[in-house]
Order: structure tokens, then sequence, then C-alpha cells
């Protein structure tokens, strides 16, 4: 049994400074909002989440505990996340599927000002054309995130899989 207690001021604590309850909320909101973009198909929506420059990996863990800098997939920049998209539209040809995101609550820190790392676990399901439905993926997401204006993007995400072994149809992102 665990029992959640409120604290008493608007603030939460975090490793690195205390993060106000408002902006933890906002930091929530856009990442449930990154998930649910994804999960309903919106995929021309996926680089407006990134700031102009980002950098978005995705890789594993086998890879992060070696030390090696390179994994699956790297993009530096939204306009190699914009290609990706408009690749994924017109270059590749795969089995039509969806993805249904399952995440933890993120751990938030503050970095500086303005500027957050969050931490949160994620499962991912996918469910092809057919209806057969199965576990993608686990891992975990990495990400810094600005609030520019007070709109938060991420200037980094990146995607550490549990797993080495991944499926081949890696067509929509993460």
């Amino acid at each position: 049994m665990s029992v959640v207690m409120e604290r008493p001021d608007s603030t939460c604590a975090a490793a690195g400074g205390r993060v106000p309850q408002e902006v933890r909320q906002r930091l929530e909101d856009f990442l449930a909002g990154y998930c649910h973009q994804i999960d309903d198909g919106d995929i021309d929506s996926w680089p407006g989440f990134f700031a102009e420059r980002c950098v978005y990996e995705i890789t594993t863990r086998q890879n992060v505990e070696a030390g090696l800098p390179i994994g699956i997939m790297y993009c530096e920049g939204r306009g190699m996340l914009e290609d990706r998209i408009k690749a994924m539209k017109t270059a590749n040809i795969f089995e039509q599927h969806v993805y249904c995101h399952l995440t933890g609550r993120p751990e938030i820190r503050e970095e500086g000002p303005a500027s957050y790392s969050l931490r949160s676990n994620f499962a991912i399901y996918r469910t092809m054309y057919t209806g057969a439905a199965e576990l993608f993926a686990t891992g975990k997401y990495l990400d810094t995130v600005s609030l520019a204006e007070g709109e938060p993007f991420f200037t980094r995400r990146k995607v550490v899989l549990d797993s080495r072994s991944l499926d081949t149809l890696l067509v929509i992102p993460f």
C-alpha cells in the first residue's frame, strides 16, 4: 500500500533543484501530448515537439552500458526529423500499424534557467492492421526540454531500449 502526501507548497523536490508544480504539470502534459500525437497517427506534428537545434536518438541499454556512442538512429536538427517523416510517407513500404504508449511519471530535474532533464520509463504496444497486438518495446526516455517563451520543446530525446533485439519495422518514431 502506498500513501501519497500532498506538499504544503506548490513545488516538487528534485535532485538539482525544486521544480514548481506548474512547470512539472506543463512538462508532464507535454510528454503525454507527444505520445498521444504518435498513437493517434498525427506523425506530421512530431517534429514540432523539437527545438530547431535538437538531437533525437534511439539506442540500446547494452550500447549505453558499453559506452558506445551510436545506436540504431541518430537525427540532428528538426530538418532531419522532417526528412524522416517525408521518407516514411513516400519511400518506405511497411504494414500499417499503430502504437500505444504507456509511460511512467517522469523524474524532472532543473538544469538551468528554463531547461530541464526528464527521465521516464515506457512500454509501447504495437497493433498491426490485422488486429494482432504485441509488446513492441520497453525502455526509458532521457530528455532535455527547454521552455522557450513558456512552450516546451525537446532539445534532446534519447530513447534507450531495454532489448538489443528490435523488430526491423522501426518506422513510426518512439
